[in-house]
């Protein structure tokens, strides 16, 4: 592959999956785009639209930092291979003894998450929409973060003991 310009991968980097597009990696970037515009669209019409953001822009960070990424190697003359955007790693063959451990801990991730989203959905009609996003972000300031703090915390007592034991 031929080297990139640097203004140019900047500019397509901004609009996620873009940027893989410019770079040559046309089926990762129409997955990363996908993706990107399935989250915008469908979390508001199932009722978890206030999580879109949360969602969102990590995955906007990461696209464009790993376009960058991908456009160094480039640069460098190594070879990049298109490839899927998430699902390349794992193997879907989870029910399957042989499967490793990483694809099975992959798949129960997913399906824990669709499970959360889907109980944050109907959460959110019961409760009218609006009402929900307020009652979650007011317990996420009031509890998440200091037990946050209490479980960094205890983490390093317990990292520390470690240390002085062995």
């Amino acid at each position: 592959m031929e080297k990139r310009n640097s203004f140019l991968t900047f500019l397509t980097a901004l609009i996620p999956g873009v940027g893989y597009m410019y770079l040559g990696l046309i089926k990762k970037g129409v997955q990363a785009l996908a993706l990107f515009f399935i989250i915008k669209e469908i979390f508001p019409m199932i009722g978890i639209g206030f999580l879109d953001n949360i969602i969102l822009v990590p995955f906007w960070f990461y696209t464009f930092f790993d376009t960058f990424n991908i456009a160094g190697k480039i640069n460098r003359g190594e070879q990049v291979s298109d490839s899927e955007f998430i699902f390349e790693k794992y193997n879907w063959n989870t029910f399957n003894n042989n499967a490793p451990s990483r694809d099975r801990r992959f798949f129960l991730l997913l399906a824990w998450t669709l499970i959360v989203l889907g109980i944050l959905a109907i959460l959110n009609r019961i409760l009218d929409g609006n009402s929900f996003y307020y009652l979650v972000l007011s317990s996420i300031n009031a509890y998440f973060f200091p037990a946050l703090l209490i479980v960094a915390g205890l983490y390093l007592l317990m990292k520390e003991s470690k240390i002085n034991k062995g």
